[in-house]
């Protein structure tokens, strides 16, 4: 009973926590002079997605139920992100990198987990995205708040990301029972590695959706690790600057499936390529023109047709070309080659082109160093965008798996 509520609550506060410690974590870096080890904290937070998911999600699947693992993962997240100010104040480099990357190892199974346990309590999949709305909503209400407050830069906000982690884990206990999917089954290799997956880079046309994903992850983590930062060098509240680019999200979403019945993969990704180009590109004119605000206001309501168009329609692509046999390990291969491996290169890539360029902290001298950054991305999605629309070939798998 009170399922969907129970759920929609359980998503709301899962991207809460999400939003109070990682959406401004840049910003907050550079606050208490430590910009220089973002490009690091964002690595590590790579790294993290690509080793716990797989370990976490088969403790999930085998022997505890995934209300109990979610559970447990938030309240030690919470007692983690209460230490991290601490060292932030001290200074301590090494122990806020060792920290930021235990937080990734917790926090990040927990995503998976929260889908998991909405798919197996409802009875048509169609309603997850209304679920998922509220993981939005979330985001976006932490966002206002530290907006309001001006506390995005601030260590406060780690604070706050460990109390509601530590409520959303006493929260999820009671969430309805879901038990591990493959109890009792014996442990595989191949399915832990996401093995059977690779299959699927024998199909040419996946290779390469997979390799602009990759690549593509530099520009986008140029975005998610530097934006808050170059908001405030700019004088503006990014906390609620950030929350017009998740509102668009939700728009785009809506509009996405009619998008691909009517356009085909390539010309929907493709679309959602270039407008990662033309938002560099924009963030890079802003830097030195007068009417930045406007200029950033537009990059910023880019972020539905670079999110959706991209990453949201490669989610469903992948899931078109993989068997039902394999489909949440193309998924969860997927999220390895782009929040694991992709976001651990981009980040050590994208991280010393910035403590290269921008060595100012405050405009004018600020100015021509983030335009000159910002071109970098720019340029990189542009090369994506031109081998991705003359390689890639797929238009119909789509429409074939909704027919």
């Amino acid at each position: 009973m009170f399922k969907i509520p129970r759920l929609l609550t359980m998503m709301f506060m899962q991207y809460f926590v999400q939003g109070a410690w990682n959406m401004t974590i840049g910003a907050v870096l550079a606050t208490y002079s430590m910009k220089g080890i973002i490009g690091s904290t964002y690595s590590l937070l790579g790294l993290a997605t690509i080793i716990s998911p797989l370990f976490i999600g088969m403790i999930a699947d085998r022997f505890f139920p995934s209300q109990k693992v979610i559970s447990i993962l938030h309240i030690l997240n919470g007692a983690v992100l209460l230490l991290l100010p601490n060292y932030i104040l001290a200074g301590n480099v090494n122990a806020f990198l060792a920290l930021i990357f235990v937080v990734g190892l917790l926090y990040y199974p927990t995503t998976a987990l929260s889908n998991s346990i909405a798919f197996h309590h409802i009875s048509d999949q169609k309603l997850f995205p209304y679920i998922r709305v509220f993981g939005n909503i979330g985001f976006i209400v932490i966002g206002l708040i530290m907006g309001y407050y001006e506390i995005f830069d601030n260590i406060i906000v780690f604070k706050i990301a460990a109390i509601a982690s530590i409520v959303c884990g006493l929260y999820c206990f009671t969430l309805p029972h879901t038990p591990p999917a493959t109890k009792g089954a014996k442990l595989n290799l191949r399915t832990i590695l996401c093995l059977d997956a690779l299959s699927l880079f024998k199909d040419r046309y996946f290779s390469i959706f997979m390799l602009a994903t990759f690549i593509l992850m530099i520009t986008k983590t140029a975005y998610s690790a530097y934006i808050p930062v170059y908001l405030k060098v700019m004088d503006l509240n990014s906390a609620n600057m950030m929350q017009i680019a998740v509102i668009t999200e939700v728009v785009f979403m809506v509009l996405l499936v009619t998008m691909l019945k009517k356009y085909g993969f390539k010309a929907v990704i493709t679309l959602g390529i270039i407008g990662w180009v033309i938002r560099m590109f924009i963030f890079s004119h802003a830097s030195t023109s007068e009417d930045y605000f406007i200029y950033i206001l537009i990059g910023l309501l880019l972020q539905g047709v670079c999110w959706d168009f991209f990453f949201t329609a490669g989610d469903v692509y992948v899931n078109a070309k993989a068997d039902s046999s394999i489909k949440a390990q193309a998924q969860g291969l997927r999220f390895i080659v782009s929040n694991g491996f992709g976001v651990f290169m981009a980040s050590s890539l994208i991280g010393a082109i910035n403590n290269r360029v921008v060595t100012e902290s405050s405009m004018p001298e600020a100015g021509s160093q983030w335009a000159e950054f910002w071109i970098y991305p720019a340029i990189i999605a542009l090369v994506v965008g031109i081998i991705f629309w003359i390689f890639f070939k797929d238009t119909d798998v789509f429409v074939a798996e909704n027919k």
